[in-house]
């Protein structure tokens, strides 16, 4: 099967419903860029003999595609991504930071935004723009649309007694999303990953959110990314 994805045209053979269902939407034609299938060394690696097939099945393909990406001039992030008012606004750090609670505030706060993909959105940086992309792989929910948007700001959170946020850059932003997403081991990889990374902090607006649950958090962090 052929799928199209963040813009890529991907060769995939989902076995089982969940992979099956979730690329649904992706389902493309013509001639393939790369080729996602599970890999047998991600099962051994991850310890996967406790999940049942279909599960090991969507991890490995989302391993394979999360690396295959970065030949492509593409990098996912480990993040929550939601759209609003034509733009994307991603929440990154973590697992356990909330990044989905936050999301959620968003959503809660702005009806009309949408979560663009909830666990593994992919970052497109081209010539003068940077875009955010929903993937069918989006962690323990389904919240993923097949789009790109134009990325207005990254944020990583941390857990807090009280709502602050500051803008971050230069090395200490660039840590930041080396820290959450997929890093490759040859030297080649790794040099490619980081000139990308290196065109979203100079050319996005990256913040550290120290934040709450409360309500009041989605607010800060909309008022000072989106008046940046």
């Amino acid at each position: 099967m052929i799928y199209e994805i963040a813009g890529l045209k991907v060769e995939m053979e989902p076995r089982f419903g969940r992979l099956t269902r979730q690329c649904q939407a992706y389902l493309s034609s013509g001639k393939p860029v790369m080729t996602v299938k599970p890999d047998p060394v991600d099962e051994v690696r991850a310890g996967m003999d406790r999940y049942p097939e279909e599960e090991r099945e969507y991890i490995c393909c989302s391993a394979a595609f999360c690396r295959g990406i970065i030949g492509q001039g593409r990098f996912f992030l480990h993040a929550s991504a939601v759209v609003y008012e034509g733009a994307a606004y991603l929440f990154s750090g973590p697992s356990g930071t909330g990044k989905s609670t936050h999301t959620a505030l968003w959503r809660e706060l702005f009806p009309q935004s949408y979560i663009l993909n909830d666990d593994k959105p992919v970052i497109w940086p081209e010539k003068g723009k940077i875009s955010a992309w929903g993937t069918p792989f989006s962690g323990r929910t389904d919240l993923q649309v097949n789009r790109g948007v134009p990325v207005k700001g990254i944020c990583f959170l941390k857990q807090g007694r009280e709502n602050r946020i500051r803008p971050v850059t230069g090395a200490e932003a660039l840590a930041l999303l080396l820290n959450n997403t997929w890093r490759p081991r040859s030297n080649p990889g790794m040099s490619r990953l980081l000139d990308m990374m290196e065109q979203v902090v100079t050319e996005t607006h990256v913040y550290e959110l120290c934040c709450t649950e409360d309500p009041e958090a989605a607010r800060l962090s909309y008022t000072v990314m989106k008046g940046a």
